[in-house]
């Protein structure tokens, strides 16, 4: 089958990969050189503007990184897609800009599914990604052999939207864990603890989360670069987490907390590095 991928960076270059590998065609669009070569070394074809190729695909997926590109993608696409034919809309955006982009989309005929992902640049290398597919189920389920060979499970979670609105609970979670997991480290040396022996027990006891286990061992090397989920990417997705938390009036002291902590990184460190390094934040503060 062919599969056509619209932007081809940490994620979109994964999924790309994930598919080239299970025997898949890929056509992939990115306007990065890079990007593109990347793809073809591959064994994919890659243009820099999604073109008449767009008809050949069965399943088109978007991992766009602006609300501004998917805008401009999907007016683009609006002219290109046939009647039936199912997008995937895999980034993490405010709702607003999905139903927008599902209107665009609506004039060909197109279906677009809300299908964000939890996991890091890393875990999508891996197919190591929970996606979380909603809209019709019709679509949701012909669309699964194909999403099946870049994710580790796809959750059918509804109605339209109600994937972002999931994907919102997932990253205030990663954004807790992963300021926990900077804290705890911090306080481990403190205390002048090996910290090879502390990842290994919160690996293993009750204090174990998925973000601690990926996140910790960059943050004991000081590998934040290339970036598995960088500060600047992440900085749009607590920013639209916050508004709406904002709008819905929710108590929320420790995603607030954890916010306060992103919002220090982003000032202090270069934007491209990896989330793990909010740990630097608080290197900085004890140094004090």
């Amino acid at each position: 089958m062919t599969v056509g991928i619209i932007g081809l960076g940490i994620m979109g270059g994964a999924y790309a990969q994930n598919l080239l590998k299970s025997g898949e065609t890929v056509i992939g669009a990115d306007l990065s050189q890079n990007a593109r070569a990347a793809l073809e070394e591959a064994g994919g074809q890659a243009y820099e503007t999604p073109g008449e190729w767009i008809a050949e695909c069965e399943l088109i997926v978007l991992a766009l990184a602006t609300p501004h590109a998917l805008a401009s993608v999907c007016e683009n696409l609006a002219g290109l897609l046939q009647p039936g034919q199912i997008v995937i809309e895999t980034g993490t955006f405010a709702l607003a800009d999905k139903e927008a982009a599902r209107s665009v989309l609506q004039k060909s005929g197109a279906v677009l599914l809300d299908c964000p992902v939890s996991g890091t640049g890393s875990q999508a290398k891996e197919a190591d990604l929970v996606m979380m597919a909603s809209g019709p189920a019709e679509s949701v389920e012909a669309a699964r052999p194909l999403l099946d060979k870049f994710t580790r499970l796809v959750m059918n979670v509804g109605d339209f939207g109600n994937g972002t609105k999931l994907k919102f609970v997932a990253n205030h979670a990663v954004a807790v864990h992963n300021a926990a997991a900077a804290e705890t480290l911090n306080y481990a040396d403190a205390l002048g603890l090996d910290r090879e022996l502390v990842y290994q027990l919160l690996s293993k006891g009750a204090g174990q989360s998925r973000m601690s286990d990926l996140r910790m061992p960059l943050m004991i090397n000081g590998s934040y670069d290339p970036p598995t989920a960088s500060l600047l990417m992440f900085d749009k997705d607590l920013k639209i987490i916050g508004g709406d938390i904002e709008a819905k009036e929710v108590f929320a002291p420790l995603f607030e907390a954890s916010r306060a902590l992103y919002d220090s990184a982003i000032r202090e460190l270069p934007e491209r590095l990896d989330t793990a390094s909010v740990f630097e934040v608080y290197r900085a503060k004890r140094a004090k």
